[in-house]
């Protein structure tokens, strides 16, 4: 089966600094992929050629078995591989309402769609984005997202700046809606053990390299692998591998 998106070798940098060296990655119909790792990794940059903000130094990004390369931004979400960045994206003046009516890219956006995740939103509606939490704003760029019917949802950091408690309630519908819709997750957070709970698969990035992948269970097992991979030292993660052999 052809991968939703795949990375192939990939390198990524700016200027002539790569950031990211020869990444193989792939997500499937109906998978969370978890891309871990601590800052300065790699893990936006990677997002953002995805996305067609970053055009790679070597190496292929598939979309659907389809070669990404020419395409820009908005080409790339037409498409159906959608980003939701660290940023909220909510605008301030504007009611939960409205959001849903604006059109994104040309695209309607599927209010209801959104509303059956998150139901708190439907008793939001007439309130301004500027008045709504952290949480419920963050709610909101979600069910934005969401609302585009995307093929590929890459979500960058959902729990910055939330309380663990908040975090706990919206992960799970990155998993919920994989398994709904037959669409493919690329998640990368911070709350290491959350995002394994809801995800098929984990990759480590650290400085650039994919230093560990694993089925999510495994990870979540190993925690001296996944400890010894964040801290990037190969003799640890080296005498780790071989006791798990």
């Amino acid at each position: 089966m052809t991968p939703l998106l795949e990375f192939d070798h990939v390198t990524l940098g700016y200027s002539s600094s790569p950031v990211v060296r020869d990444l193989s990655l792939a997500v499937e119909a109906g998978e969370v992929v978890a891309l871990l790792g601590p800052n300065g990794a790699g893990k936006t940059t990677t997002l953002r050629a995805a996305s067609g903000l970053l055009t790679p130094m070597a190496g292929t990004i598939r979309f659907d078995g389809a070669d990404l390369a020419g395409r820009n931004p908005v080409q790339v979400a037409r498409a159906g591989l959608v980003q939701m960045t660290d940023a909220r994206s909510v605008f301030r003046g504007l009611t939960v309402e409205e959001h849903f009516r604006l059109r994104h890219r040309r695209q309607t956006l599927d209010r209801d769609l959104a509303y059956d995740y998150f139901p708190a939103l439907r008793k939001l509606a007439k309130r301004r984005a500027g008045l709504l939490s952290g949480g419920e704003q963050q709610m909101l760029g979600l069910g934005r997202a969401l609302a585009r019917r995307p093929r590929v949802l890459m979500v960058d950091e959902l729990s910055l700046g939330l309380a663990p408690v908040i975090v706990q309630r919206l992960l799970p519908i990155l998993r919920r809606f994989a398994d709904d819709a037959d669409a493919g997750v690329l998640l990368i957070e911070q709350h290491v053990q959350m995002a394994l709970s809801i995800a098929d698969r984990g990759s480590v990035l650290v400085h650039g390299d994919l230093v560990v992948e694993g089925p999510a269970e495994q990870l979540l097992r190993d925690r001296h692998l996944l400890t010894a991979s964040y801290l990037g030292s190969n003799e640890n993660l080296d005498h780790e591998q071989a006791q798990s052999t």
